[in-house]
């Protein structure tokens, strides 16, 4: 059996507080903060640390199995341990349960030192930030001058943006997934009716419930916050696939009484209230209502903007490399909010990777759905240097002697990074790479390059006007759906733009066609007909007519050919008929003329 990181014990720490208590942002005061946390992992050394913001409901057991438990059961268990996403054989992680909580860190359910009962009503309200700042207190007492890297999703990704931008010099990379800046307006009006849930519950008694009655206070109002939670958590598209409209096993078999006091009650037979009610009850098992009140209002209230006058210049503060991720049809952490993430970012100079990952099951994608967010991490956290092979120089000769050194560029459908580390090793150039193929998407990005998962066809919205000095699109025109809109998406993002492509006029083809009827075959169009990525036959001409349409300018264009009759053609001059392949260096015609 797998074990993992094996047993772990969770720790619990008072921590060093100034004289008279811990003041939070709204004016009260914490006599006493004890954080329950759990490490795991190589030793600590330090560059080597981790620190892991978990979820909303969340806690420190991120990995491993509890003291007496057989089997693992970490939140997080198929990302945190050895060889995996997060390798525990070179990190040290470290996952703390946050202020406010009920897993063992102060919150409302703990004994006040100055009445020996639990808070409940009494426990302060604190900002956002409060709760960052307890764990930043934890580190430096476990003696953690910066952190390797910060890592979080949702609840746990809003987090490490605070962290990020109020405290940047604490940490060398930043991880936000399925995450955003801000709750959006749908998924605050899910917290404000959840928390109404439980605030309109006779048995909360204003938050002081532990010591009265059965002690376990307002369960219904928590049950229909967590149901309503719940619902977000999941795709339309899943919950339809799992339950649609079907009825309860034991529906056909319900004595009379039984549908009566159903009926009675406004209850139904549908299977999916039976799944809500069952993860409502599971949560009343392991949560406090008081908790939730107080973890669910300090998000509502967070926006990482708001203290700098906006995103944009939250995010110039940052310094640490980050990687954003979000996930298809996640309603509760839009596309969009991930998106401005890494916009602002990049729009700032920062080193920022966005990814879009469309798993498709919803916002509890990035726990339950990690293949490719695991290898996605794993090469943000490791940047190997590959070494650069010299057929690969010479594969991309042509393109490297345009590209200036040190320039800025990127490579629009960069595939597995190959391009860019030839351009970093020969013209130290930083490249970043754009492309919709997650497996060679997660090789360039564990190559040490920024990469953005975009549709060219769709626009490359994240980066800003002329961003780049050069954009690369090798081998790509041929096969985008809109070659126009790449051509002018590629000079919009950059003052240069270099573009190849088959030259489906070359000799060659012109030859196969004419004698055999049937397309070609060969190294510069290795498909067959019916399986060819290129859904354009672009020639020379054809491009040279493009460009003069678009107003375009063709500055300078390289031809190659690797047959000696090819050769001898363009050494005639007749590129069009002897080059299997085109290299040009275009410039929109006001920019051309403008230097």
């Amino acid at each position: 059996m797998d074990e993992g990181v094996g047993t772990i014990e969770l720790k619990k720490r008072k921590l060093a507080l100034p004289d008279g208590g811990w003041r939070t942002s709204y004016g009260g005061v914490l006599k006493e903060i004890e954080v329950a946390y759990e490490e795991c992992g190589a030793p600590m050394k330090d560059d080597n640390v981790i620190f892991i913001c978990h979820a909303l409901t969340g806690d420190a057991h991120v990995a491993g199995m509890r003291p007496g438990e057989t089997k693992p059961s970490g939140w997080w268990e198929g990302m945190v341990g050895p060889g995996r996403g997060i390798d525990t054989t070179k990190w040290h992680v470290i996952c703390a349960n946050v202020l406010g909580g009920c897993s063992g860190t102060t919150g409302p359910s703990s004994i006040n030192p100055d009445t020996g009962k639990p808070y409940g009503s009494s426990f302060p309200q604190y900002a956002f930030s409060d709760a960052v700042d307890i764990y930043r207190m934890l580190l430096r007492e476990l003696g953690v001058k910066k952190l390797a890297a910060l890592i979080g999703g949702s609840y746990g990704g809003l987090q490490v943006m605070d962290w990020i931008t109020r405290c940047p010099d604490e940490m060398e990379r930043a991880a936000l997934i399925a995450t955003s800046a801000s709750l959006n307006t749908q998924a605050l009006a899910f917290d404000v009716v959840g928390r109404a849930g439980i605030t309109e519950d006779p048995q909360w008694n204003g938050g002081d419930y532990y010591l009265t009655g059965d002690g376990h206070g307002p369960k219904n109002g928590l049950m229909t916050a967590r149901q309503l939670a719940h619902i977000t958590y999941l795709s339309r598209e899943l919950l339809e696939e799992k339950f649609h409209r079907k009825l309860q096993q034991n529906f056909v078999d319900a004595p009379p009484e039984e549908r009566a006091r159903r009926d009675a009650e406004f209850k139904t037979y549908f299977q999916i209230e039976s799944y809500l009610n069952y993860q409502g009850e599971k949560f009343l098992k392991r949560f406090d209502a008081n908790s939730y009140l107080h973890i669910t209002r300090s998000m509502d209230l967070f926006d990482a903007g708001e203290r700098y006058g906006g995103l944009d210049s939250a995010c110039a503060r940052v310094k640490a490399k980050c990687l954003v991720v979000s996930y298809e049809r996640d309603i509760l952490f839009a596309e969009w909010q991930s998106k401005d993430i890494a916009e602002s970012l990049l729009k700032n100079g920062k080193r920022v990777t966005y990814c879009h990952l469309e798993a498709g099951t919803g916002h509890d994608s990035f726990l339950t759905e990690i293949s490719d967010l695991t290898g996605l991490i794993s090469g943000f956290l490791n940047d190997r240097q590959p070494r650069v092979m010299k057929w690969q120089k010479r594969l991309y000769r042509k393109i490297t002697s345009m590209v200036p050194r040190n320039a800025r560029v990127v490579d629009i459908g960069c595939g597995d990074g190959t391009l860019l580390n030839v351009l970093r090793a020969e013209k130290n150039v930083q490249g970043d790479g754009v492309d919709i193929d997650i497996d060679r998407f997660k090789e360039a990005v564990a190559d040490g390059h920024d990469c953005f998962w975009e549709d060219a066809d769709e626009g490359i919205s994240i980066v800003p006007d002329r961003h780049y000095d050069v954009a690369i699109c090798s081998d790509t025109l041929q096969e985008v759906k809109n070659p126009r809109g790449l051509l002018h998406e590629a000079l919009r993002i950059a003052d240069e733009a270099i573009v190849t492509f088959p030259n489906f006029a070359a000799y060659r083809i012109r030859l196969t066609l004419a004698l055999t009827g049937r397309l070609p075959v060969s190294k510069s169009l290795p498909f067959k007909w019916y399986d060819t990525p290129n859904i354009h036959c672009v020639t020379l001409k054809d491009f040279r007519a493009l460009c003069a349409a678009e107003g375009v300018d063709i500055v300078e264009v390289k031809a190659e050919s690797r047959h000696l009759v090819g050769k001898i053609l363009l050494a005639l001059g007749l590129k069009n008929l002897g080059a299997s392949k085109i290299i040009a260096r275009i410039r929109k015609k006001e920019l051309a003329v403008g230097s």
